[in-house]
């Protein structure tokens, strides 16, 4: 009987072992609801972006691209505004400067005129597809880790060696900012383009 019991012990925990445990990603709160750090979302872009026209401090806004529930409830309906800025746009030199942007991703905004402060970027986790330009092939796209910094992005070997030097690298780094670097002309990101962003940190939605 007691090696029996120990069996099922053994095959319980290479059971559990080998499973991921569901994570909530949100949860009730006084008034309304926590969506938590980590949390990704897929949004549309709908201001076109580019090293060459876009400047420091220009706005931008996405729109989800499905609603987000939480237990049956829409916390967040589709077309929900989820504004950012540019914090640098750097032209492409030939022997100088590499085509570069940084977003960051600061607001959401409600369809009556709420606007809550966030903290989100690029979830750009290696090997995650962070972005789909449309009509872009997709192996013209180079995913670095969370941490990658703007001065390891900007070295040759970095794009030119490990195959990104026709495509984009994205990262982040830059006070939680997404970094695009390319040795491209130009980094372009049309309207429609689609972004996978993540929650730097948690943020409350009211109920309505």
């Amino acid at each position: 009987m007691k090696n029996a019991i120990q069996a099922l012990f053994v095959i319980a925990t290479i059971t559990f072992a080998g499973c991921e445990l569901p994570v909530e990603t949100t949860q009730e709160t006084p008034g309304g609801y926590q969506i938590k750090k980590g949390t990704t979302f897929t949004v549309i872009l709908k201001t076109p972006l580019s090293s060459n026209s876009s400047q420091r401090g220009d706005p931008f806004i996405t729109v989800m691209k499905s609603p987000y529930e939480y237990k049956g409830v829409q916390v967040l309906a589709q077309e929900t505004e989820i504004r950012g800025l540019i914090k640098r746009a750097v032209k492409h030199a030939k022997f100088g400067d590499k085509a570069s942007l940084i977003l960051l991703f600061d607001q959401i905004a409600l369809d009556d005129g709420t606007k809550i402060p966030v903290v989100a970027g690029l979830n750009t986790g290696k090997g995650l597809e962070a972005i789909k330009i449309p009509g872009a092939p997709m192996n013209a796209l180079k995913i670095v880790a969370i941490g990658a910094l703007v001065g390891a992005l900007a070295g040759e070997g970095t794009l030119g060696k490990e195959g990104a030097q026709d495509g984009l690298i994205v990262g982040a780094g830059a006070g939680m900012g997404a970094v695009l670097y390319s040795n491209m002309k130009e980094i372009r990101l049309p309207e429609g383009t689609e972004l996978k962003i993540r929650m730097e940190e948690p943020v409350i939605i009211p109920a309505r």
